[in-house]
């Protein structure tokens, strides 16, 4: 009967790149979501400004 082989070093990586993965995924996530912040805001000030330039000077 042969021992049991030792797969721990391969676990381990396995772990290693799945916490690698993980981690870069909920940065992504977070950046993304600055991001999508950001342009909401820039997309709440022009719509501001659009509708402040046209009460301001009917035609």
């Amino acid at each position: 009967m042969e021992p049991t082989p030792n797969t721990l070093n391969y676990m381990l990586s396995g772990y290693t790149i799945f916490a690698v993965v993980f981690f870069g995924y909920i940065i992504s996530l977070i950046s993304r979501w600055k991001n999508l912040r950001a342009e909401e805001k820039m997309l709440d000030e022009m719509e501001k400004n659009s509708s402040s330039n046209s009460t301001a000077s009917p035609l």
